[in-house]
């Protein structure tokens, strides 16, 4: 994930700013993980998550092109 510094977009060299985006589900919101591997459907939860790393997803965008850079 990036530091504190300012960071410049890569596009049109804008200043990017900090942010999230986030999940939104049956009555719950969360920010959004990142899980290594392919996705494996679970009949109970959708996917199935046990024992795998989850990684909190940061979210960057240009003030001036609107540009996302995401981070886990």
């Amino acid at each position: 994930m990036p530091t504190s510094r300012s960071l410049t977009c890569p596009r049109c060299q804008g200043t990017m700013e900090a942010g999230y985006t986030i999940d939104v589900g049956y009555g719950t919101k969360a920010v959004p993980k990142w899980v290594a591997g392919e996705p494996q459907k679970s009949i109970w939860t959708g996917l199935k998550l046990s024992g795998k790393d989850q990684l909190d997803v940061s979210t960057y965008r240009c003030r001036r092109c609107g540009y996302l850079e995401s981070y886990a």
